[in-house]
């Protein structure tokens, strides 16, 4: 009898083991690919608008083809980019304007649903701007949404939660 619970239970246990690894296999892709464009956004050196342009390129591949952001809680409303080129252009002009970006991610919180992500997340920016006085420090909860696209998690989207900088100097 003994042998009978064996064979029935190596199954559901190789199941639940195959379950647990795909789904934690799926939220490290998640977090990789967020730290792919955190690395490709950092502005270290002065780049040249060839440079600026081909790193632009490749951030945005990582994004879907429309994204939507909703800075409300900012003060902008809602954006959506149409394309892919649109965001290029976005990120290149925005990366003209800095002298040095560093960028940072902490306390994710990666939640998975089939082919749709969601990473509640505390981003830090440190960073100089062109004719800017000194450095700029940003902290802000965010919500980042992701889709897979043909195997890769692709950024659809976000949501700012709130300035974590304003939510200390208000106490």
């Amino acid at each position: 009898m003994k042998k009978n619970y064996a064979w029935i239970l190596a199954p559901v246990i190789v199941a639940v083991v195959a379950w647990l690894l795909l789904v934690d296999n799926e939220e490290q892709k998640v977090l990789d690919r967020l730290e792919q464009i955190r690395s490709l956004a950092e502005v270290r050196d002065q780049e040249n608008p060839l440079s600026r342009l081909g790193r632009a390129k490749q951030i945005g591949t990582l994004f879907s083809a429309q994204t939507r952001y909703d800075l409300t809680t900012l003060g902008h409303g809602v954006t959506t980019i149409g394309t892919r080129e649109e965001l290029t252009r976005r990120i290149a002009a925005g990366r003209s304007k800095l002298v040095s970006l560093e960028l940072g991610l902490l306390a994710p919180d990666v939640q998975v649903d089939g082919d749709r992500a969601r990473v509640n997340i505390t981003g830090t920016a440190l960073g100089a701007m062109h004719g800017g006085e000194g450095r700029f420090m940003d902290v802000h909860r965010i919500e980042i949404e992701l889709v897979r696209a043909d195997g890769d998690w692709l950024v659809s989207g976000g949501r700012h939660i709130r300035d974590e900088r304003a939510a200390f100097s208000d106490e």
